[in-house]
């Protein structure tokens, strides 16, 4: 495992509470509020917008109109990974055999992996479940959980890649406020999946990297960690990775005190995210030029 993280980034010491996350992992990481100062407000299990509007695929085709098949076809490269007792949500990024999603989604609270094996389950593949290379996972921090949120990111490579499975494009410098998609895990229970349309509605934090933190309004819940937020095109705008709330026992309305935040993939998560999908990226046109 390699830590991309620039070592003179140092995490916040906000005290901030924390619970459970994932099946069996939490946000614990600081954040930065948009002027660089620490944002106080306590990190919570789960954060419920006042209407939960989350949908199974199936139901979300059926209202857009759309097949189940067409609905697969666009959004296969979403998933679940599975590491150990934890459940988290991925996807696959500009190649077929490379997943990005939330760091803390592989490491523990003091920095180790969260299992010996991780596997990845594409929506376009149901029930196949693709072994991680864990050796190829790069990340923004060597302990995600204790640092602050624009370094919760990772990228790892599949020990093979899926057939058939389109990967999403990153979006370019994507705006708030702006719609968006999540669809990911943690629709009643973690490896249950739901679609929701919604909007991101602000940058919270601005990392001296360059990587932001978006607020947005889709409700989320434990085994959404790392699921996409995608614009219109179907491109990645940013993953999710955390949850803040003054009360997240009582579904409420979105406000600076009650929200999801996702981060960016620029700076150095889109870095390393380049150059872990180019070897993939060069080969399938290599592939393409010889059948010609």
């Amino acid at each position: 495992m390699r830590n991309a993280k620039n070592s003179q980034l140092r995490s916040l010491t906000a005290a901030v509470a924390f619970t459970a996350a994932l099946t069996a992992a939490g946000f614990p990481h600081g954040s930065l509020s948009a002027d660089g100062s620490a944002l106080n407000a306590p990190y919570v299990r789960a954060v419920t917008m006042e209407r939960d509007q989350r949908s199974e695929p199936e139901a979300f085709a059926r209202d857009a109109g759309i097949s189940f098949e067409e609905f697969r076809a666009r959004h296969g490269a979403s998933g679940l990974i599975r590491c150990g007792q934890a459940t988290g949500s991925g996807q696959l990024t500009l190649a077929s055999n490379v997943i990005t999603t939330a760091g803390h989604v592989f490491i523990a609270p003091g920095g180790k992996l969260r299992s010996a094996s991780c596997t990845f389950e594409p929506t376009a593949t149901p029930r196949v479940s693709i072994p991680i290379d864990l050796s190829s996972i790069v990340t923004g921090s060597s302990d995600p959980m204790q640092e602050r949120a624009t370094l919760d990111w990772a990228v790892a490579r599949l020990a093979t890649a899926p057939e058939s499975v389109k990967p999403y494009a990153v979006a370019e410098q994507p705006e708030a406020p702006s719609p968006v998609l999540l669809f990911g895990g943690g629709n009643g229970a973690a490896a249950a999946k739901g679609v929701e349309s919604c909007f991101t509605r602000r940058v919270t934090a601005k990392a001296p990297e360059g990587i932001r933190e978006l607020s947005f309004d889709c409700s989320a819940a434990p085994g959404g960690s790392g699921a996409a937020l995608l614009n219109d095109k179907n491109e990645m705008v940013a993953i999710f990775v955390g949850f803040r709330s003054l009360d997240a026992s009582q579904a409420r309305p979105f406000s600076d005190n009650h929200y999801n935040f996702a981060i960016t993939v620029e700076g150095p998560f889109r870095r390393a995210l380049l150059e872990m999908a180019a070897p993939a990226t060069s080969a399938s046109a290599s592939a393409s030029n010889a059948a010609r």
